[in-house]
């Protein structure tokens, strides 16, 4: 019986709200536990469905390092959105 205590799943305490659970599904999707900072960040800044397509996008192309992808990929969108306002202003 102590063993099932052991074992028992605790609840994420640091975990508290969507933008936080998002950043720290990122993190552990991509191995890179040490740059949840960054993810929140993105979690916070960016569409969470946004975040999750590009996520999917990384994870099929299975590159060696998949956080730096994600970050280029977002870099990529801002250049391409930047550039789409300052052609068309309203």
């Amino acid at each position: 019986m102590e063993i099932k205590r052991e074992f028992k799943k605790q609840p994420e305490k640091h975990i508290h709200s969507p933008a936080h659970a998002l950043a720290d599904e990122l993190a552990v999707k991509f191995s890179d536990t040490k740059h949840f900072g960054f993810y929140l960040r993105m979690a916070l800044k960016y569409d969470h469905n946004f975040l999750r397509r590009l996520a999917g996008e990384v994870i099929e192309q299975k590159a060696k390092k998949p956080g730096a992808l994600f970050a280029f990929l977002i870099k990529k969108h801002n250049d391409e959105n930047r550039h789409d306002s300052e052609s068309n202003p309203i």
